[in-house]
């Protein structure tokens, strides 16, 4: 079987998904076509372009290229990052359609607020009208996605809930629990990933706590401020961003990742990396990861839009009490959000697209 996915960049978020892929038996090859290998915007997080084992990559190819990437593997099931997103894509997607393929697309759910957001709408349903009839299959993400393109009249037998499924080092020895909470956030600082707006909350807190804040952005210093005023300094931490191999080794350090997202986010990717080192996790409703979120058992999921509602999820997160322990929350994540997770799931998906096999479960489910 050739599985070929169709990408804007080389993205370090699939790379170990890829990989699993590739090691599959019955995946004889897989082929990754990107429009540029980086952009500027993840060069600044510490990104750099991965090298992914045993997949072949095509960067940037010409429209006759193209059209030979689909004549060579007239077979291969192909998934494109979107319905006719950027010019390469809008052309893969044409090409496929003329040549009959086999294809999917994995699609987060479009932000419908404001203006722009009845605009983006009225743009799908277009789609939706002219185009879906030739989409075998929806890897949607996050329940946003999936209530998204649902609703938008996509047969739901054809629409599978959808992660960013990653593989992380986890360390062999981890640091005992102290009384002292670990949180760590990485990311943007800025208005919509919400960590202003959540340092807020935990100011008021009189448990016991450390926040260490890998990232910058729009809102940094005034953050930065902000618990200088507060007289937070010894609490609450910032660093730049690092490189990402050197941040995932970081999280062993941690008893809590946070994702208070303030706007979409269609899934969250350093949640999953926690949970895979056994970390727990605390994010808004609007992530999402908050679909893997287990009360009681690997974390905490609030609501901006009901007052207290993230000052009480600090509260039960400082406290600690009842939920599982690491070693158990590593192992349920490798079922779950791990990149063997989502490869298995991705082939059993297109068993039931293609082969008729019944809808498999949804790997996070299986608590």
């Amino acid at each position: 079987m050739v599985l070929i996915f169709w990408q804007g960049i080389i993205s370090l978020h699939q790379k170990t998904f890829l990989e699993a892929l590739a090691r599959q038996p019955s995946v004889s090859k897989v082929l990754m076509v990107v429009e540029q290998d980086i952009t500027p915007y993840r060069k600044n997080m510490g990104w750099e372009v991965p090298v992914i084992d045993g997949v072949e990559i095509i960067k940037a190819p010409t429209k006759e290229q193209l059209a030979g990437i689909f004549s060579t593997y007239k077979d291969a099931v192909h998934v494109l990052g979107g319905v006719r997103v950027g010019k390469m894509m809008t052309m893969a997607y044409d090409e496929c359609v003329r040549q009959k393929g086999r294809m999917g697309s994995l699609s987060e759910s479009y932000n419908k607020a404001g203006v722009k957001g009845k605009l983006r709408h009225l743009k799908y349903f277009w789609h939706k009208l002219r185009y879906y009839k030739h989409i075998d299959f929806f890897l949607a993400v996050g329940k946003e996605g999936v209530n998204t393109y649902t609703s938008l009249g996509f047969d739901p037998k054809r629409v599978f809930p959808w992660a960013y499924f990653v593989s992380v080092k986890v360390p062999v020895v981890k640091p005992q629990p102290g009384d002292v909470k670990r949180i760590i956030y990485a990311g943007r600082i800025e208005e919509g990933k919400g960590i202003s707006r959540f340092v807020a909350e935990l100011a008021t807190s009189s448990k016991p706590y450390l926040m260490d804040i890998y990232g910058g952005g729009p809102e940094e210093e005034a953050l930065k401020n902000f618990v200088a005023d507060k007289g937070l300094a010894d609490k609450i931490h910032f660093y730049p961003f690092l490189k990402y191999d050197e941040l995932v080794t970081r999280y062993v350090n941690y008893d809590w990742v946070v994702l208070p997202s303030t706007k979409k986010d269609g899934w969250g990717v350093i949640v999953s990396e926690g949970l895979l080192n056994g970390l727990k996790a605390i994010c808004s409703n609007i992530c999402g990861v908050h679909w893997a979120i287990k009360s009681n058992f690997n974390g905490v999921v609030f609501s901006w839009s009901e007052e207290g509602n993230c000052a009480a999820a600090i509260d039960k997160a400082l406290e600690d009490k009842g939920f599982a322990d690491s070693n158990t929350i590593r192992s349920w994540a490798e079922g779950a959000v791990s990149a063997e997770a989502g490869a298995q799931y991705y082939l059993k998906i297109i068993d039931s697209v293609y082969n008729g096999k019944a809808m498999p479960d949804v790997p996070w489910e299986n608590k």
